[in-house]
């Protein structure tokens, strides 16, 4: 390997040179196995956990009814479900929990923990609460509650009104003071007489426990692949009892919430493979073996260290100096990447398939942020700024994996049995010739239109290659706006952008963890696009029985979504990771998984 010049800040020698420094300034005995994940882990609320780095962490802590095998076959495998009986017609599933599956506190775990964590999934929502939703009865309870909580907050407010009116009433204000916009000519009637709304009966939803260590869950239809979803964080259970102290209730509603102050230590109780130890924030994580995992004989690491580092060249530092074992996912700088994937250092780097694509996400909506009339909301607009990107110098001078360039959503060769249709080519004529039918010829017109990105890795360079195309090969220009990873977040989330950097990485063994995210109902759904015949394929897809009819349900689906444009793709990923021969435990494979039990350093 040829040496590289570099100059180390004060800052990065004493990260480097920290390592097992905690925030108490003493020092720890190194983990067994070290890791930097893909990003600072943003929460362990399985509720809300939704980006790579926090769905790697909770397979950590946490185990479903299913788990993950990525070092044999990769295909979910019984996990704290110690056996599961299916029905003849492939909708019920009983899941009998192992006697032994245990909290890390010692409590038993039971069926009435998932119970828990999934009334909660659909009462207070998060991203992958639509997973779900194969559940009978689980998408109208949801809709249901939510109908409850407006009405309850309703009720709510109009106790108020009448608790302040008949305060008003009794002296502390004039007659001639009321206020008829508010209350009418006369005060309201007592609370008692007008009923509360009456709250939803979660009993009406397919999820039962049978008794302590049984569950029954009863799908809308067959799910071919449920038990990848129940391997799935969002569907991990919940410790309720040691979330109590941090319930809250919002009193203009009545909603429930939990602080998140239960995610973080001593508090945190996870039923998975390892507890959650020590969390220093933008330091590091640290995760012991718990002593009440069914399972403890196979854990092969006594402890964990997940590093904190987002400094590119720092990590790829603290891998070669020997700090760290593994690097989830490389983002080092292109000359040192292409230097490694060019000289072919399989004995560090480890380059294989991967599971996601990287594209842009493009508001759809008909006014864009600000009330602004937005030009996205013309499919022609979209199909021009697509058709005017040549992607391979992005992969050839930014990426320099050997990304594979795509104009197409799903990754091949991952599905078997599945192929993408044909995405939008490259033609900057035609996408001149879309621009000018749309109303912006040669870029006249254009509004003020902001490319959102959020800072670190490559994004930055990516952007500034595609606004100089876009200004090339139409004379359009964009404002570009990077911002801190959890503001990106939260602005991607809530449709408060332009055009912005996006991508997404599959969660479970079929082609709809893609074509899901899209949905009209999905939480994921970035870029407020609404297709009710790209749903109603999905949904013809998930009901279907036949795999190829299936497949070939899905595949008109992408097409529409191909066709329509609220997603500009740009390359597939490729999974790159910094791990030596002596780590074991972790096998390549395109979702990029691993099994924390299995995973330690050969001594």
């Amino acid at each position: 390997m040829r040496r590289f010049v570099i100059v180390i800040s004060a800052a990065l020698l004493l990260l480097l040179g920290g390592l097992t420094l905690l925030s108490g300034g003493t020092r720890e005995k190194r983990a067994d196995f070290t890791f930097i994940n893909r990003g600072e882990t943003k929460t362990l609320d399985l509720n809300r956990v939704s980006w790579s780095q926090d769905i790697r962490t909770s397979y950590i802590l946490w185990e479903g009814l299913y788990t993950i095998d990525p070092v044999r076959t990769l295909q979910p495998v019984l996990g704290c479900a110690g056996k599961v009986d299916l029905s003849d017609d492939k909708t019920v599933y009983t899941f009998h929990i192992r006697p032994e599956a245990k909290w890390t506190n010692g409590d038993d775990l039971t069926a009435h923990d998932f119970l828990f964590t999934w009334k909660r999934m659909l009462e207070e929502p998060g991203d992958y609460t639509y997973l779900l939703y194969y559940v009978r009865g689980a998408a109208e309870h949801e809709k249901a509650f939510q109908d409850y909580v407006a009405e309850n907050g309703r009720y709510l407010a109009a106790h108020r009104e009448y608790r302040d009116a008949l305060a008003g009433w009794n002296g502390k204000l004039k007659a001639a003071d009321w206020d008829v916009t508010k209350v009418g000519p006369r005060p309201m009637p007592p609370p008692g007489t007008t009923p509360p709304p009456a709250v939803p009966d979660f009993a009406n939803v397919g999820v039962e426990a049978l008794d302590a260590k049984t569950l029954r869950v009863t799908l809308k239809h067959p799910v071919a692949y449920f038990p990848d979803i129940t391997a799935f964080p969002p569907l991990f259970p919940l410790h309720e009892r040691s979330m109590r102290k941090f319930r809250q209730v919002d009193p203009n509603t009545g909603a429930v919430s939990y602080d998140k102050e239960f995610t973080r230590p001593p508090h945190l109780v996870s039923n998975g493979p390892f507890r959650l130890h020590d969390w220093a924030f933008k330091q590091r994580i640290r995760f012991v073996k718990s002593e009440h995992y069914w399972d403890r004989d196979r854990v092969r690491s006594n402890t964990i260290d997940q590093v904190s580092c987002e400094e590119p060249m720092a990590q790829f530092l603290m891998f070669y100096n020997g700090s760290v074992d593994w690097v989830a996912d490389i983002t080092i700088g292109p000359e040192v990447a292409a230097d490694l994937y060019g000289k072919k250092r399989t004995d560090l780097l480890n380059v294989g398939k991967g599971f996601g694509t990287y594209f842009y996400s493009v508001n759809c909506q008909e006014r864009l942020p600000g009330g602004r009339k937005n030009p996205f909301a013309d499919v022609r607009v979209r199909h021009a700024l697509s058709m005017a990107i040549d992607k391979r110098p992005i992969v050839e001078n930014v990426t320099r994996l050997g990304e594979p360039v795509t104009s197409t959503y799903i990754p091949p060769g991952v599905f078997q049995g599945y192929k993408s249709p044909e995405g939008l080519p490259y033609d900057v004529k035609k996408a001149q010739q879309l621009m000018a039918e749309a109303g912006y010829p040669g870029g006249g017109n254009w509004p003020r239109i902001r490319l959102l990105y959020n800072t670190g890795a490559h994004h930055a360079e990516v952007a500034q290659i595609v606004r100089r195309q876009w200004l090339e090969a139409l004379g359009i220009d964009l404002e570009l706006e990077g911002v801190e990873l959890k503001i990106f977040g939260e602005r991607l989330h809530n449709k408060d952008y332009d055009i912005a950097r996006a991508s997404w990485i599959g969660d479970y063994l079929d082609p709809s963890t893609f074509t899901d995210k899209y949905l009209s109902t999905s939480g994921n759904n970035d870029s407020g696009w609404i297709n009710m015949q790209y749903d109603r394929l999905c949904d013809e897809a998930a009901r279907a029985t036949d795999n190829a009819v299936r497949l070939e349900k899905l595949r008109q689906a992408e097409a529409i979504l191909l066709a329509e444009q609220p997603i500009i793709p740009v390359y597939h990923y490729v999974n790159a990771d910094l791990r030596r021969a002596n780590v074991k435990g972790i096998r390549e494979n395109p979702r990029n998984n691993v099994n924390f039990r299995d995973v330690y350093v050969e001594k």
